[in-house]
């Protein structure tokens, strides 16, 4: 079977870039963006109607305690609706919102390529500053699903030093790297080496 592309699955703390690499996956390359977060926006909104209009640093603690207890579902409602949209979509997917060690072998299994993007805290502080014009709430760092992208495997890559174009384009490699890695081993599979 022929793969004609690679979902990808971006995770790693605010501000490392990750909205900036699925903007420009979706601009550049078709894909569709989709945020597991997604059902978590619609929660908050019908549990706190007030908060729809507030800014994101106000919304996130909410956001927060909401998918926490989303995430205690077993099985797990926001990766059950992801696989929804995996099932009718006949394009790539991106998601720029993973959290947690669950969604990153999730999304493994589920072929996507998980990339974990980082930064320093100080880039990340001025990217947050110049995207939202506030900072988060302290709070806001210390919620366990901000901190899980640590533990979780995939491909690493720093963007401290990197502009918005040169991440993008690191991101684009490692995605042209997979695809080519997997034609690679169907190729031996199709000939009958080993796999």
């Amino acid at each position: 079977m022929e793969r004609r592309f690679q979902h990808v699955f971006l995770m790693g703390p605010m501000g490392s870039g990750k909205s900036t690499v699925a903007q420009y996956l979706r601009r550049e390359m078709g894909y569709i963006r989709y945020s597991l977060a997604a059902p978590v926006d619609a929660v908050l909104d019908i549990a706190a109607p007030w908060l729809k209009d507030a800014s994101k640093a106000v919304r996130r603690p909410y956001l927060q305690k909401v998918g926490r207890f989303l995430r205690e579902f077993k099985p797990n409602p926001l990766l059950l609706a992801a696989e929804e949209v995996l099932k009718h979509t006949t394009s790539p997917i991106v998601i720029d919102d993973g959290r947690t060690v669950e969604e990153a072998v999730w999304a493994d299994q589920h072929g996507f390529l998980v990339i974990i993007l980082t930064a320093s805290e100080f880039v990340r502080r001025r990217r947050i500053l110049a995207r939202d014009g506030e900072l988060p709430d302290g709070r806001t760092h210390e919620d366990m699903t901000e901190q899980q992208w640590q533990h979780a495997r995939g491909f690493l890559i720093d963007t401290s030093d990197l502009t918005e174009d040169e991440m993008c384009q690191m991101v684009r490699a490692a995605i042209e790297s997979r695809r080519l890695a997997m034609c690679k081993r169907e190729e031996r599979t199709a000939n009958g080496d080993e796999a």
